[in-house]
């Protein structure tokens, strides 16, 4: 039996691209950490950068609720295609998402205590 599903749990690098048409989509890259054994046999985390995908109603929520560095964990599908110029590209379509903490504007945390972030 095939299944294509994945999970990441990282952090969103730059606010979300939303685009109408038909359909709503949403575009934005997470950073997660892979944990690679370096040349002196530490392990140290290597960050990756996943392109995602959304649409429709789950573009309505990353549209409204999403921001740069928001923590996030997504379950998708991988999905690859061949553009005009004929390379290969690769994405991850969303089935689910959970919002995580979401970082503070500055204004909004000046007569605030900083409690600091959940680690990733």
């Amino acid at each position: 039996m095939d299944f294509n599903k994945c999970t990441f749990i990282g952090k969103v690098e730059d606010k979300p691209q939303i685009r109408e048409g038909k359909q709503k989509q949403a575009f934005f890259n997470l950073i997660v950490n892979d944990r690679v054994q370096g040349a002196n046999g530490q392990w140290v985390d290597r960050p990756i950068t996943v392109p995602i995908y959304a649409t429709d109603k789950k573009a309505d929520i990353i549209g409204q609720y999403v921001v740069a560095g928001q923590e996030l964990l997504i379950e998708g599908k991988y999905q690859s295609w061949k553009d005009g110029a004929g390379a290969v590209r690769h994405t991850i379509t969303v089935y689910n998402v959970i919002l995580g903490f979401k970082p503070r504007v500055q204004a909004e945390a000046q007569n605030v205590p900083d409690i600091g972030a959940p680690p990733m």
